[in-house]
């Protein structure tokens, strides 16, 4: 009896403590450059958007950094990209510049004081355009999943096996991108079906619960389909993982995510540094009529 009673006395105490408010107090830190940047091998005015990072608790609009200079290289020619005048910090290629599969898109970042330390910092950013399977056909198989009607988009196409290649996966509805935010998109290894003709396999779904993926006779779908470096991988994973939270009993502690952008000058400690990623990749799709 005495030893139930100290194990209901434990328990008690354990719930108890379970509703203690802690009071966090978060300094506030210097800015640091925030960089969202794609190439690909698209013909269009790609984007750079260069962002302040701000204290944790603030209410106001991230703000936008104006006045860089930005160039983009690739190892053979050199451009500058046009600051948008409609939008503070957006930074676009010509419209009818594209990206080549095989060669490394070098991003340089210059005339920017982010910190407002009254000191101009220079920041870089590199990525190899990898290549990307043809897709051969796609199709739309009519499912169940989690008690809902779905449509399975599936592909066929034949995957390159004297190469690791990694995979960015996105679905369009009638021309518009339904996989619309990071957390939407799929990503994937070929570590499991290297030199593989993958034939009527699964890449992505449509849900008739969602008012934009829900098809109906005639409507059209595509499927996109990106070869990614692992890095580009590996930072998709990592801002997936922050933004849907670590599981509190097996989980790791939350932790910064990756990034392919170096401040160079003047040089700091890469905890201190910029954030971001900027990223360049070769796109192939294939579309259907359901």
């Amino acid at each position: 009896m005495k030893k139930i009673y100290t194990i209901l006395l434990l328990v008690g105490w354990a719930m108890a403590s379970c509703t203690t408010d802690i009071d966090l107090k978060l300094d506030g830190t210097s800015p640091m450059l925030v960089v969202d940047g794609v190439i690909t091998t698209d013909t269009m005015a790609h984007s750079v958007y260069l962002q302040r990072t701000t204290d944790y608790f603030s209410n106001t609009a991230v703000p936008g950094v104006s006045g860089a200079t930005v160039t983009l290289t690739d190892g053979l020619t050199t451009i500058t990209l046009t600051e948008r005048a409609q939008k503070k910090g957006l930074y676009l290629t010509p419209a009818t510049y594209y990206g080549i599969a095989g060669r490394t898109y070098t991003l340089h970042i210059s005339g920017v004081d982010v910190d407002g330390d009254g000191v101009t910092e220079n920041y870089e950013a590199a990525s190899q355009m990898q290549n990307v399977p043809t897709i051969d056909n796609v199709s739309l198989a009519e499912t169940e999943l989690f008690g809902s009607k779905m449509w399975a988009l599936k592909a066929s196409f034949q995957e390159p096996g004297n190469e690791q290649n990694n995979y960015l996966m996105r679905n369009y509805h009638n021309g518009k991108l339904v996989s619309d935010t990071i957390t939407e998109w799929g990503v994937t290894a070929d570590e499991f079906f290297n030199g593989v003709y993958l034939k009527n396999e699964t890449m992505m779904y449509y849900s008739s619960t969602k008012k934009d993926e829900n098809i109906a006779k005639g409507d059209t779908v595509m499927f996109e389909l990106c070869g990614i470096t692992k890095e580009y991988l590996n930072f998709i994973d990592q801002v997936v993982t922050e933004y849907r939270g670590h599981n509190p009993m097996f989980g790791g502690q939350p932790a910064n995510i990756l990034t392919n952008v170096k401040q160079l000058s003047p040089a700091v400690e890469s905890s201190k540094g910029p954030r971001g990623y900027f990223a360049a990749y070769a796109v192939k799709r294939k579309s259907m009529v359901y």
